[in-house]
């Protein structure tokens, strides 16, 4: 049966885990310049699509999580978040 409650929080989740693992990348790797600092030199290299998908693996254990769980709508919720990733890193590959 749908179930938006589970569908939002599948996005929710699905949005924030990615951004989380991409704030940690920073943290662990190039802690010595400011955040917005790093984005930035990240898109001028050209190197923030391959960044926004090693950050994208969190959402392959969501999804295998709440699947297994039978959360299905929240699994659906997950894949919209994994969508719009992915469209953000078609943008920056091609289009910037």
């Amino acid at each position: 049966m749908y179930n938006p409650r589970q569908l939002l929080v599948g996005a929710l989740v699905g949005i924030l885990i990615p951004a989380l693992i991409m704030v940690l990348i920073y943290a662990y790797k190039f802690s010595q310049k400011d955040f917005f600092a790093f984005l930035e030199q990240a898109i001028e290299k050209g190197v923030i699509a391959p960044i926004i998908a090693l950050s994208l693996i969190g959402n392959l254990g969501l999804f295998f999580l709440f699947t297994s769980t039978n959360r299905l709508w929240a699994a659906r919720g997950v894949m919209i978040a994994t969508i719009v990733y992915g469209l953000l890193m078609l943008y920056f590959k091609f289009l910037s």
